[in-house]
């Protein structure tokens, strides 16, 4: 379905502001939700903070400044027993019967507090007000963990987690309690019991956010205070939440509750007793931020529609010059030639058209000079058809003389070819030693050649090669190729001129260009050490490697004057890996041993 200009002009206003009001849209939702859940938070920290102040922190450092008051007093700094009198629990001595009646007199104005007491160091004397009947002449304060930690830690007020009161009232009481020293000595402890219910009480009394509530826990997640009585000295331990909030003293987590609601937590350690006061809240911020997602969609629609009305002007803008340029072509096009473009606007639109109007008159003109120069071309056309026939017996005649030019080249080829190769088969029939030794090379060569990829002409270049690489023998004299046994410098010497006298040999033949270069090189070494030039790794050509492996193998298994009995296949496998890398390549030597096991050649002897 094609699209006109204008509907695609609408469409990319369209998608331009939907695509700009969709992304703002939704990174203000994200930031307004992210902003609100950081409010809440905020709000949520702020809140319990302000509990713990006015609340829990008052009600302990009162708690607090009471221990710390009766641990100085002098009557209790004091205090001695009198010799001879025994162990005293549960009355009190005539000496302290005022600061009885005083404690007496704090526990009955503060409900929360259950009993106000003095624990002597030197006989474990109890001295309790009020007077709880229920405690024995065996209980011993010195063993218990309110009076271990306070002597443990002497210069500060100790709070113990939650217990079971030692009497018969069963209450769950925590102590706040302070050693009581004379000049560094250790006199008691002073300790007040405060009833857990305490702590339940402020929990239930205050609000904690709309629908949130609040507990006081300690550090393995026992619960010392929540508004439900039945969870107190439950375990919170396998709340999502818990290990959360071990990790540090204050902060706010959210995470998401089965209902899908956002459960928001928030806590704070109380210092002296490293409780933690945990604050729980639940909101549902999908139903909070629903307002501002409305508003989005609101500005996103009323956004389309501007972009609608502003996309449809806008292409009215614009159709309408091309429309009339269009017109014209389509003129054109039916072959009413002298029509022209009238753009009325004052914009680029305008100098369009002027452009247009002309390069129709520059095409019209282009037009007439083609119509001049066709009729120019037909005249001439008609003259060269006369003189076709000639130029037809011409090229016959040239390509019958190229056809026999190539016949006499190819003789020429295989003929002196033919007498390289009479005068190499002339030194082999002198040589009794090297019979057949070139025929065996070429066949080595080539299997290897080819296996190693050499192109056509590679494979013609290494055929030449090794058939005429002994060429060179010619000018070397008989009685040194074959002395027996030991060569002299002086012979070893003349025996290595061979590569370059077949060089010098085959320099005039033009089409062994490249065969000569490879016996040049054949008997030079990877490792530098060859002769006649001393050529090393990459600067010998592949072919000539090939041609030095392939000769080698030949004459390590075949009979010369130096060695009268040839090494067999598997010797001459073995030499030629004790060689490969200092005289001999070491990838042709490899493919040359795996053709050669894998029997894809055939070797006559």
């Amino acid at each position: 379905m094609k699209i006109s200009i204008k509907n695609k002009i609408t469409i990319a206003m369209l998608v331009v502001i939907l695509t700009s009001v969709s992304s703002l849209g939704f990174f203000a939702y994200k930031k307004s939700k992210e902003i609100l859940i950081e409010d809440i938070k905020h709000k949520n920290f702020t809140t319990l903070d302000n509990i713990y102040n006015y609340f829990f922190q008052n009600f302990m450092e009162g708690m607090e400044y009471t221990v710390n008051h009766w641990a100085d007093n002098q009557y209790i700094v004091s205090y001695k027993k009198n010799p001879g009198d025994p162990k005293t629990v549960n009355k009190m001595p005539e000496g302290l019967h005022g600061i009885a009646n005083k404690w007496k007199g704090i526990v009955e104005a503060n409900p929360d507090i259950g009993w106000m007491y003095f624990g002597v160091q030197e006989d474990g004397s109890f001295l309790i007000s009020p007077i709880d009947p229920s405690i024995t002449e065996s209980y011993d304060p010195r063993e218990r963990e309110w009076y271990i930690q306070a002597t443990e830690n002497p210069d500060r007020v100790i709070w113990t987690d939650p217990y079971v009161d030692a009497g018969e009232s069963s209450l769950i009481v925590v102590t706040v309690a302070k050693a009581v020293l004379k000049q560094d000595d250790l006199v008691g402890v002073i300790g007040i019991d405060i009833k857990l219910d305490k702590f339940s009480e402020i929990t239930k009394n205050l609000v904690f956010g709309d629908e949130g509530y609040l507990m006081l826990i300690s550090n393995e997640g026992d619960i010392y205070a929540h508004p439900d009585d039945d969870l107190l000295m439950d375990t919170a331990k396998n709340e999502d939440w818990f290990q959360e909030i071990l990790m540090g003293d204050s902060g706010t987590k959210m995470f998401t509750s089965t209902e899908g609601k956002n459960k928001i937590i928030t806590y704070l350690t109380i210092p002296q007793t490293n409780w933690k006061l945990v604050g729980i809240t639940t909101v549902d911020i999908i139903e909070m931020i629903t307002p501002i997602k409305n508003q989005v969609v609101m500005i996103a629609l009323i956004s389309i529609a501007i972009a609608f009305i502003i996309g449809y002007i806008l292409s009215l803008i614009v159709t309408r010059p091309v429309g009339e340029i269009m017109k014209v072509i389509h003129k054109i096009s039916k072959g009413e030639m002298g029509v022209r473009a009238d753009i009325q606007s004052r914009d680029e639109f305008k100098v369009l058209g002027n452009k247009f109007n002309e390069m129709l008159v520059e095409i019209e003109g282009l037009l007439k000079e083609r119509d001049l120069n066709v009729k120019k071309l037909i005249d001439k056309n008609k003259e060269i058809m006369g003189q076709n026939d000639e130029i037809l017996a011409f090229s016959e005649e040239t390509e019958a003389l190229n056809e026999e030019l190539s016949y006499l080249l190819n003789e020429i080829r295989n003929n002196y070819l033919s007498t390289v190769k009479a005068l190499a088969n002339s030194i082999e029939a002198k040589d009794s030693y090297t019979r057949g030794h070139c025929e065996r090379v070429r066949n080595i060569s080539l299997a290897i050649g080819k296996v190693m990829g050499l192109n056509q002409e590679e494979i013609n270049n290494l055929e030449f090669a090794s058939l005429l690489h002994d060429i060179g023998k010619i000018g070397i004299p008989l009685e040194i190729l074959n002395k027996e046994g030991f060569i002299s410098a002086e012979a070893l010497e003349t025996v290595q001129k061979h590569p370059q006298i077949a060089y010098n040999i085959l320099s005039d033949v033009e089409f062994l260009k490249e065969s000569r270069e490879i016996i040049y090189q054949h008997h030079e070494r990877v490792d530098g050490k060859g002769y006649p030039r001393g050529l090393k790794g990459e600067e010998i050509s592949l072919p000539a490697k090939i041609l030095a492996v392939a000769d080698a193998y030949d004459a390590m298994t075949s009979t010369r004057p130096y060695r009268k009995i040839s090494l067999t296949k598997e010797e001459a496998l073995e030499e030629l890996e004790a060689v490969k890398g200092r005289q001999l390549d070491i990838e042709v030597v490899d493919t040359f041993i795996k053709i050669l096991k894998e029997n894809q050649i055939e070797i006559d002897a």
